[in-house]
């Protein structure tokens, strides 16, 4: 096994080891190829409602609760409107704001395209232990 903690084993909440490897990865990473948007070429500035495209710069604000294992992407920015941090925070959830290029994913099994998020960096993050309650 790796020694910088890019797998460990998962204990429950009965705090009995699990043998099941997980694997530590950061927002960017796991959020890299998510799809964005209703539909194919859908997806939208949430701030002034421009339409986004592909190779376009964006900024996505996704989180995830601390009991789940999925993170939602929530809105999308362009460039223009994107804000510069987190507004506000909420307590026990995972929250970031990352940037990127819009690009585009098949998805086999539906046999279509989706515009998806990718080559991201991190521009602000809110741990779940940060922020009011929900």
């Amino acid at each position: 096994m790796p020694g910088d903690d890019s797998c460990r084993h998962q204990a429950p909440r009965d705090s009995v080891r699990d043998d099941k490897p997980t694997v530590i990865a950061s927002p960017e990473a796991v959020l890299a190829g998510h799809p964005v948007g209703p539909r194919s070429n859908g997806a939208v500035c949430i701030g002034c409602g421009e339409a986004l495209h592909e190779t376009d710069i964006v900024f996505a604000y996704a989180y995830r609760c601390t009991d789940a294992a999925d993170w939602v992407v929530l809105r999308l920015y362009c460039l223009g409107c994107a804000p510069a941090r987190i507004r506000s925070p909420t307590l026990g959830v995972t929250e970031v704001l990352v940037g990127g290029r819009l690009g585009t994913i098949t998805l086999p099994t539906a046999r279509t395209h989706r515009q998806c998020l990718t080559e991201l960096q991190s521009r602000a993050v809110s741990p779940p232990t940060e922020g009011g309650p929900p």
